[in-house]
């Protein structure tokens, strides 16, 4: 008869992870914040400026109901053309689907917030209390 492998604590170790992982999304979107404004103050840089207001419509926006932050820019109603300048397509300005600011800061922070975000994760494990398996 082959050996068998008993698996102890398996229980405990699914809850574990479970309470483990509802820790994690709120520590990413709080300790990744001020990451999202330095890539919204990228943007903001990048982009043109005739008066101003394209800029400044540039914010960090909650994308889901995690809480997690991204950046855009043209939910102010006072800046009606940040899509044209974003992505062009029409009267002289060629069509870019990727966009020509937003995505490309998002590309080049990827990196970036990859070493965050594995950051935050060793560091919630680190101090998260596990289950030791009893008997």
């Amino acid at each position: 008869m082959p050996d068998q492998i008993e698996f102890k604590g398996l229980a405990d170790a699914n809850r574990d992870m479970e309470r483990w992982a509802r820790q994690l999304g709120p520590a990413v979107t709080e300790r990744a914040q001020p990451f999202a404004e330095r890539v919204a103050d990228q943007v903001r840089n990048d982009v043109p400026v005739l008066t101003g207001t394209l800029a400044a419509g540039v914010d960090v926006v909650e994308v889901d109901e995690d809480g997690l932050h991204g950046v855009g820019v043209g939910h102010d109603p006072d800046v009606p053309y940040a899509g044209w300048i974003e992505f062009g397509g029409s009267r002289g300005r060629s069509l870019m689907p990727e966009g020509r600011y937003l995505y490309p800061a998002a590309v080049t922070a990827e990196a970036d917030f990859a070493t965050i975000a594995e950051d935050i994760a060793e560091d919630t494990a680190r101090s998260f209390p596990w289950s030791t398996p009893t008997s």
